[in-house]
C-alpha cells in the first residue's frame, strides 16, 4: 500500500512546483487574477549582456505562464537587440536601423532595460521591481480595445493584418501613433556570447517604421497593412504586435498580438 500511495503523491507534488514562481511547494497552485487590460512590456537585451541572463530567464518565466506576475497571459513582449556592449551582436545588425530607432527613442544606453506600457522600470534588471511594477500597470486605465485578423499566404510568407481599434476611454494625449511589428520566436543563436542560444519575443521588422504612423484615434478606427517575412524567418515562430503609443510621453495605451501562421 505505501507504494501505491507514493505513485499517486508524486505527481501532484510536480504540478504544484512547477506552478510556483518561487519554486517552492505549497498547498494550492498559482491561479492568475483577472487584470484590467494586456501590458506591452518593452525589452532591450544584447548577446554579450551577461546582466541580461537573468532577464530573459524571467521573461521566459512569463511566456511559460509560471505565475511571475498576476497574470503572465496578459503581458505582449518585444525584445530589441541593442548594440550594448556587442557591437556585433547579429540580431541586433540584422535590423540596425530600427534597433537603434527604438532605442534612442527611449534613450537607452545600456542593456538590460525594460519598459512597460512605454514606463521605464529602472536601470538594469530586477524580477522583484519589474514584477511590482507590471502588477500596478494592470490595474490602470484602459483606453483602447484591440482586435486584430491576419491573413498570411504560406506561398508567397506575406500577410495582411487588420486591427480594429475601440476607444474605451479618452486619451491622455492626442500625438499618437499606431505600432505594427514582426516579432520571432525561437531563434537559433549558438555563437551568443552570453549563452542565450534561442531568443524569444525578437523584433524583426517594425512594418510602420521605427516612429510609427500617425493615428487620430476616435470611437473606432481600423488598420490594415500588409507585410512580408525574410526567407530565414520560421512563419510558424512569428507574431504580430499592434499597439497605440503618444510620441511625447510614450505612453502605451492598448496593445495586442497574433500569430503570423
Amino acid at each position: 500500500m505505501k507504494y501505491i500511495k507514493y505513485l499517486i503523491l508524486i505527481p501532484v507534488a510536480i504540478i504544484m512546483h512547477g506552478c510556483e514562481s518561487n519554486d517552492q511547494v505549497t498547498d494550492s497552485v498559482c491561479i492568475p487574477q483577472p487584470v484590467n487590460k494586456k501590458v506591452l512590456l518593452e525589452f532591450f537585451t544584447n548577446s554579450g549582456c551577461i546582466p541580461c541572463i537573468a532577464a530573459h530567464n524571467y521573461l521566459d518565466g512569463i511566456t511559460a505562464n509560471t505565475c511571475t506576475t498576476i497574470n503572465d497571459t496578459s503581458i505582449i513582449v518585444i525584445s530589441y537587440h541593442s548594440k550594448y556592449p556587442y557591437i556585433l551582436d547579429s540580431l541586433y545588425r540584422a535590423n540596425a536601423a530600427q534597433n537603434d530607432g527604438r532605442g534612442n527613442y527611449y534613450s537607452v544606453t545600456s542593456t538590460p532595460k525594460g519598459l512597460i506600457d512605454g514606463i521605464t522600470m529602472g536601470i538594469g534588471f530586477s524580477a522583484t521591481v519589474w514584477s511590482a511594477q507590471i502588477d500596478v500597470e494592470f490595474k490602470t486605465t484602459r483606453y483602447i480595445n484591440i482586435t486584430l485578423s491576419n491573413v498570411f499566404n504560406t506561398t508567397t510568407d506575406s500577410g495582411t493584418v487588420t486591427a480594429n481599434i475601440e476607444l474605451a476611454a479618452a486619451l491622455p494625449a492626442t500625438d499618437n501613433v499606431v505600432h505594427v511589428i514582426i516579432t520571432e520566436n525561437d531563434i537559433p543563436y549558438v555563437t551568443a556570447p552570453n549563452g542565450i542560444k534561442l531568443p524569444s519575443d525578437v523584433m524583426r521588422y517594425m512594418v510602420t517604421g521605427t516612429t510609427g504612423e500617425d493615428i487620430s484615434v476616435g470611437t473606432n478606427n481600423t488598420v490594415v497593412k500588409n507585410y512580408g517575412l525574410a526567407p530565414n524567418w520560421k512563419s510558424e515562430d512569428c507574431y504580430i504586435t499592434v499597439f497605440i503609443q503618444s510620441k511625447s510621453t510614450k505612453q502605451v495605451f492598448g496593445v495586442e498580438r497574433i500569430k503570423v501562421n
